[in-house]
């Protein structure tokens, strides 16, 4: 895509993760976004001082880490997609993007979200699904904002920040917002500070469906897996996000899933009834009354 960039992207990424590092600039050349997005280096949690701080270093880093990185946009002037180095990007981004400051939707806005947390609410999964094999049925590349539903996260819940874009007179509400925070000492993750600001109404935000970005897949199994401490949920609700993502991989996705939930289970007929039911529930057989 031709023309001067609208917008301006960073992602977060500490300096010791050099593979996430190579593999994220590789993405930016392949998509020819290279010269509008920049690497910004990670606050590092376990060097700062967290006595002001109930959360976890990592946490800590990360909550300092987003705050920096939409600092340093605040110098350019112009609204900024920040993303975290494990996300996955697709062909859509920056026309939807352009789209979106184009057709003033961040007049609405304070942060429109590119993917997010997916709950596992049956009618909600129906829903998406629907919606998602309606849009994946277009012919036309690269989606344009028009073929996305935009949905209002006010009374929805979600959660991650791998990928958000903040318009430009956003960015000092939202800092102001942080700097309280940090001032009365970070109890909070970043994600669910964004989340409870929304949900307060001190911040306007929306998430763009089917989902433009995602995540790596194998960088939630690494991050699970501790020895006897492995956390088989958060893969399974990641497999259910990254399902809704326009360029997923399902057979990888089903892998994973196949892995986080190879366990033995006692036998029960209750058990199997209501996975059948609900299995009825999500096609398009089911009809409610």
């Amino acid at each position: 895509m031709n023309g001067q960039a609208t917008y301006h992207g960073l992602y977060i990424n500490l300096d010791r993760s050099n593979e996430r590092r190579e593999r994220f600039d590789r993405q930016l050349e392949a998509l020819g976004l290279a010269e509008i997005y920049a690497r910004f280096p990670a606050i590092d949690g376990s060097k700062l001082n967290t006595a002001r701080t109930s959360l976890p270093p990592g946490e800590t880093g990360c909550f300092f880490s987003h705050v920096r990185a939409l600092e340093t946009a605040r110098l350019r002037a112009l609204p900024v997609h920040i993303l975290e180095d494990d996300a996955l990007l697709s062909e859509h981004v920056r026309p939807v993007i352009e789209d979106a400051i184009a057709g003033h939707l961040f007049d609405r806005f304070d942060l429109i979200f590119t993917d997010t947390f997916v709950n596992c609410h049956l009618g909600m999964l129906k829903s998406m699904k629907s919606a998602f094999d309606q849009s994946a049925s277009r012919e036309e590349r690269p989606f344009r904002l028009n073929d996305l539903q935009v949905i209002d996260l006010a009374q929805q819940n979600f959660a991650c920040l791998t990928s958000y874009v903040v318009g430009v007179r956003s960015i000092d509400k939202i800092l102001s917002l942080y700097q309280q925070e940090i001032a009365a000492g970070l109890n909070t993750p970043v994600d669910l500070f964004i989340r409870d600001a929304v949900h307060a109404g001190k911040l306007r935000a929306a998430c763009l469906f089917p989902f433009i970005t995602s995540f790596s897949l194998e960088e939630v199994r690494e991050s699970t897996l501790h020895e006897k401490n492995e956390k088989p949920s958060v893969m399974v609700l990641a497999v259910l996000r990254h399902s809704f993502f326009v360029d997923r991989d399902l057979n990888a996705a089903k892998r994973y899933l196949d892995a986080a939930t190879a366990r033995p289970r006692a036998n029960d007929a209750h058990h199997d009834l209501i996975v059948q039911a609900l299995d009825f529930v999500v096609s398009d057989d089911f009809k409610e009354f």
